[in-house]
């Protein structure tokens, strides 16, 4: 293959020509090696299914990666009421808090005293049983956590909802490192 530019010295055309071959070359390579990964991945997507979310294992986080720490919801504790209370304000608080009920109608009740109710709002008994198939499966108002939450993250939101669940935000409680006057 001959290049050749108007103009230009032959040895300026050489090296064109050079650059051309070596562009050519290497863009061959790489589409060779693309199609092999895609075959490659394709294959191991084949014989690898995706875990389900309730496979859920401990996962080890450097204390020190906060970022992973944020992702897995354990800045605050590995497990128990704690990791539920979080869990809850990571997912649950953006509609389930006083301000959205105040500030719009037929927004998302409070979980305030939930357990001291007779059903939820669908009118389902309330009971562990029950919340954890309104929160897995969601409903017309509201996402469903089932691929989200494993039964890990469930057992720790439960904890916090049965046991802790919630604080009055329009009157919180004082600041102890405040030191009034």
């Amino acid at each position: 293959m001959k290049f050749s530019v108007p103009g230009c010295t032959k040895t300026t055309n050489a090296l064109l020509t050079a650059a051309l071959a070596l562009g050519a070359l290497l863009w061959a390579g790489a589409a060779s090696n693309r199609s092999a990964f895609a075959q490659n991945t394709n294959a191991q997507a084949a014989t690898q299914a995706p875990a389900p979310a309730s496979a859920g294992k401990d996962v080890v986080i450097d204390e020190h990666q906060r970022s992973a720490q944020v992702f897995y919801m354990q800045r605050f504790a590995k497990s128990g009421w704690q990791r539920g209370e979080e869990i809850y304000y990571m997912k649950c608080w953006i509609c389930h808090n006083d301000y959205t009920i105040k500030a719009e109608k037929g927004a998302a009740p409070t979980l305030r005293g939930m357990y001291k109710k007779e059903s939820l709002w669908n009118g389902d008994p309330v009971n562990d049983q029950t919340v954890i198939k309104q929160i897995k499966d969601g409903s017309s108002r509201m996402p469903g956590f089932g691929y989200t939450l494993n039964d890990k993250d469930m057992a720790d939101l439960m904890a916090y909802l049965r046991d802790k669940c919630c604080w009055d935000e329009t009157k919180p409680e004082p600041n102890p490192k405040y030191k009034y006057q």
